[in-house]
């Protein structure tokens, strides 16, 4: 066994990417858990819950590595604002700061479908237009009410967990970089990658 690959491998793994990706793909599966399977109107609506540190901490955890990915590290410009976006989220509960909440709320998912549309590289057009057809078709679902705001929540968490896990990746899908602009074009030239080994 060696060792050195082991933990090299691990390594790769624990890259932020990969554990902002399992925090937002899991974070409503422990709302649920926690909450005896009482599926609620909004993935916000589980701020009530009895155990509500199930509904603080893997958001905040979120929040704090969209932060360290935007400021700290200076990896994705747009990462910095989204973390702040889902900070107001998480500051401002959908009871008492109905309107605060709701802005921050829509800027946080519409931010984050707007960076996988515009700031992804290295995506074939066929991918990037299933991706635009079915954020819409989420909204529509929900806007129809052919189910609530949760699970279009939940599936706009799976997108963005999506994201990250391939900007992890070995493959040459990336996230743009500080100094690249928006893109409507899928497929660019490859970037020499400056991601952490």
């Amino acid at each position: 066994m060696d060792v050195t690959q082991k933990i090299e491998d691990l390594k790769r793994y624990a890259k932020l990417e990969r554990v902002l990706a399992l925090i937002c793909a899991a974070s409503p599966l422990l709302m649920l858990l926690f909450d005896a399977f009482s599926f609620r109107d909004s993935i916000s609506a589980y701020y009530s819950m009895d155990q509500n540190q199930i509904f603080y901490v893997p958001l905040t955890a979120a929040a704090m590595l969209f932060l360290v990915n935007g400021f700290v590290k200076e990896k994705h410009w747009y990462n910095a604002w989204l973390g702040v976006l889902l900070a107001g989220v998480i500051l401002f509960n959908h009871q008492d700061w109905t309107w605060p909440h709701a802005v921050f709320a829509f800027a946080f998912f519409l931010g984050n479908a707007a960076v996988i549309a515009f700031y992804s590289r290295n995506v074939p057009v066929g991918i990037r237009r299933i991706f635009i057809v079915g954020v819409l078709l989420v909204l529509a679902g929900w806007a129809f009410r052919l189910y609530s705001l949760f699970w279009a929540e939940w599936i706009s968490l799976l997108f963005i967990a999506g994201h990250y896990m391939l900007d992890a990746s070995d493959r040459p899908y990336r996230a743009a970089e500080r100094g690249e602009g928006p893109s409507l074009s899928g497929v660019t030239r490859q970037k020499a990658s400056t991601k952490d080994p």
